[in-house]
């Protein structure tokens, strides 16, 4: 929805928009999304993954990564709870992998049954075993986006598992809905 903006000191009051929606809606379209799985333990021993596509690296030195949580995702109670979190890189063969866990949780509530993960080093948090590889975080902060939450995290260990490609959202054949 495009947003009304009232131009100070006009007589009578007048508005404009500068939203064009197709627009927005078309280059974001083009903005290139990786495919990626953010995994989190509970406190009383329950792992859970999700995909994800808007997470990207946000500082070198300490290394730290940032990923956008939908409000209402189960992920984002976990993560706040247990502190850490980490994002798996998908391989580009993961196709089925990426579409189980961006199922909603309600449809499928334990989305990690049945898929290979080992305890992160630091923390414990599950990562996957056979994707490209992991960043494990501690979170640091998190920050109110619209409809997401923004959590940034530390990078307190990494793994790689696997040599290839990451998958994408175009070659996973996936539309951005926004």
């Amino acid at each position: 929805m495009a947003r009304r903006y009232l131009i100070p000191d006009s007589e009578p009051a007048y508005y404009f928009t500068f939203m064009d929606e197709a627009a927005k809606k078309t280059i974001l379209r083009h903005f290139p999304y990786g495919l990626y799985v953010v995994t989190v333990a509970s406190g009383s021993g329950e792992d859970h993954g999700m995909t994800a596509n808007w997470v990207m690296q946000a500082a070198f030195e300490p290394p730290m990564v940032v990923v956008a949580l939908e409000n209402t995702s189960k992920t984002l109670g976990m993560v706040r709870d247990s502190r850490h979190f980490a994002v798996n890189v998908v391989l580009d063969s993961q196709r089925e992998l990426a579409g189980k866990l961006g199922r909603s949780s309600e449809q499928t509530p334990q989305k990690l049954k049945g898929i290979k993960t080992k305890p992160g080093p630091v923390s414990g948090t599950p990562v996957l075993a056979d994707c490209l590889g992991w960043v494990e975080c501690r979170v640091v902060a998190t920050l109110p986006s619209g409809d997401h939450t923004l959590v940034l995290g530390e990078v307190v260990a990494a793994g790689v598992e696997h040599d290839g490609e990451p998958l994408t959202m175009r070659e996973a054949g996936f539309k951005y809905s926004g």
